[in-house]
């Protein structure tokens, strides 16, 4: 009898669903459901180990088979991580290789950005070329020779600015090269930086600009700059980027130039608290 109780021995079973007459509003919900859980993933990218996401498409990199052999096998699997960081940090469409360094992977996308990415391990170090590219686009007489609308996703470790179009410095143009790099530490010095590490081949020869830097790594800090970062690496507020016996002779280096000699003197002593010879 329809809802009445279960005979002794008996159990109630439920008439099997026919599945093919689904109702069509819940079928569409289903596919509604399954759509989003696969836009939250990929806007919610699990991390690797080392820290940096992963996404589930890996841009094609246009140029990969003008890429050296050697080149590859260093890079090994840093350079496809490398261009799903730069997708991450805004790149459109596909990528061109620009080439790889020691502390970063740069790609050019379609809309004319560059996106230096940091290699791993490097990332403290390219978080500081960031630093340094941030100061150089204030200073009259610096700006116009660096890559413009740099900005630094600290998220994903990527230096975003402008690709700069142009032919690489070489050898045959050191010396006008190093004019403008002179010039440029110069220029850099009173804001509490040198200019980086001179090579030829950090700048792009642009027409109607000139030369533009394009890799602002190993940047030295002096004055301000330098007793800041000391102060912050000896009270653990920031990643320490090299020894303190370096940071103990820059210091002796700028006492009594960019650093007062009192100051200068106080630093060196917390240094060889830490049993740092100065």
């Amino acid at each position: 009898m329809a809802g009445g109780p279960t005979q002794p021995g008996f159990q109630r079973t439920r008439k099997p669903r026919d599945l093919s007459i689904m109702p069509t509003k819940r079928a569409a919900r289903l596919d509604r459901d399954i759509q989003t859980a696969l836009q939250h993933r990929s806007r919610n990218p699990r991390s690797t180990k080392g820290g940096h996401a992963q996404i589930s498409r890996v841009p094609s990199i246009t140029n990969r088979d003008q890429i050296s052999d050697r080149a590859l096998r260093a890079l090994g699997d840093e350079l496809d991580e490398a261009a799903a960081r730069a997708v991450q940090a805004g790149a459109i469409g596909d990528l061109t290789y620009q080439g790889a360094g020691a502390t970063g992977i740069v790609f050019c996308d379609e809309r004319e950005n560059a996106y230096k990415v940091a290699r791993r391990g490097r990332e403290t170090s390219v978080a500081e070329e960031a630093e340094w590219l941030a100061k150089a686009t204030q200073v009259p007489g610096v700006r116009e020779h660096v890559a413009r609308n740099a900005r630094y996703d600290k998220k994903r470790n990527v230096i975003v600015r402008e690709c700069v179009p142009g032919t690489v410095g070489t050898p045959r143009q050191t010396s006008k090269l190093f004019d403008i790099h002179q010039k440029i530490r110069a220029s850099m010095a009173p804001y509490g930086w040198l200019a980086p590490e001179f090579k030829e081949d950090s700048y792009v020869m642009v027409r109607g600009r000139g030369p533009v830097l394009v890799d602002a790594s190993s940047a030295l800090r002096v004055g301000g700059e330098l007793v800041r970062y000391t102060q912050d690496v000896l009270a653990g507020r920031r990643p320490q980027t090299e020894s303190l016996g370096d940071i103990a002779f820059a210091i002796r280096q700028e006492r009594g130039s960019s650093i007062p000699a009192a100051v200068a003197d106080k630093l060196l002593a917390k240094l060889r608290e830490r049993g740092i010879d100065t």
